[in-house]
């Protein structure tokens, strides 16, 4: 499930690179990963509830992008986005339980 949601963060990653996908080599970036990525993710859902599995991974998804955002490309948040993001974190938390 990690590795899936890796993929689509790269894929998010390299959707703005893309520039709306007028870019040809990032956009097949993007392509190439949310494929693997949705490969990946549906391999996690055979064994668990897809109802739990699948937001867990749209969870890391968005905190691997959020990271992304901050780390790689400076974005800065407001307090009211890093309490959203608290939000997720224990919401992905309370389903792993």
């Amino acid at each position: 499930m990690l590795a899936g949601s890796a993929m689509f963060c790269v894929g998010g990653a390299f959707m703005k690179a893309s520039q709306g996908f007028t870019q040809v080599l990032p956009s097949l970036v993007v392509a190439a990963s949310f494929m693997i990525g949705a490969a990946l993710l549906s391999r996690a859902v055979t064994g668990h509830m897809l109802s739990t599995t699948l937001i867990v991974g749209l969870g890391f998804e968005a905190l691997g992008a959020v990271a992304f955002g901050v780390l790689a490309l400076g974005e800065r948040l407001s307090a009211a986005q890093t309490g959203g993001v608290a939000l997720v974190i224990c919401g992905v938390a309370l389903l792993r339980l």
